[in-house]
């Protein structure tokens, strides 16, 4: 479940359902003062960025780095941590392909070495950070993180297009959403299932 500081006072009420499981929360808080990555404030300054023309790699690197947690039975993964938007919701979006088609994944990120590492267990998620591991390691059903993570991205997406309409003309927009429409056991993953 995504939920949205608007103002960086509190937190606004959360998008969309509640989910019956608080298993899994993946989120993020806006932060106007990250939009802009080092390196491009003076072209953005100078109205040189296309924003509908960007890279998915240059929005990855270089954009939206926003406070997001990353919480499974209580264990923060992320909490605060700023990594580019459009990165977490890409490493997150290709994990569910990737615990669909082979049973595990990961989530990294491009800025730093951490990578959190996701196994498929029957119809449960654990999950294992590259350091600081808890043990036992935490878990949630695969319904809720397949949930978490189509919400957040849609979520995320949702918000950098309204704020920057320009952005729903990037193909890297496009690319995400298809992402989170990865069928699972032979049904669409809009179909039912924990939090829905």
């Amino acid at each position: 479940m995504t939920v949205h500081r608007q103002d960086g006072t509190g937190p606004a009420p959360a998008s969309g359902p509640l989910p019956r499981s608080r298993s899994f929360t993946i989120a993020f808080t806006p932060d106007s003062r990250s939009d802009i990555g080092s390196g491009w404030e003076r072209a953005w300054q100078a109205g040189r960025v296309d924003l509908a023309a960007l890279s998915a790699t240059d929005l990855r690197y270089g954009f939206f780095s926003y406070p997001v947690d990353f919480i499974v039975e209580g264990h923060a993964f992320l909490s605060a941590a700023r990594p580019p938007l459009t990165d977490i919701m890409f490493t997150s979006a290709l994990s569910l392909h990737s615990l669909r088609d082979t049973g595990s994944a990961e989530i990294d990120f491009t800025e730093n070495t951490y990578v959190i590492r996701l196994e498929r267990a029957g119809d449960q998620v654990r999950f294992t950070p590259s350091y600081n591991a808890p043990t036992p390691r935490p878990r949630c059903s695969f319904d809720a993180y397949l949930s978490g993570v189509r919400s957040f991205v849609t979520d995320g997406v949702e918000y950098l297009e309204m704020r920057y309409p320009a952005l729903a003309d990037n193909p890297a927009m496009h690319e995400l959403r298809a992402l989170v429409q990865v069928p699972v056991g032979g049904r669409d993953a809009r179909g039912g299932g924990e939090g829905q």
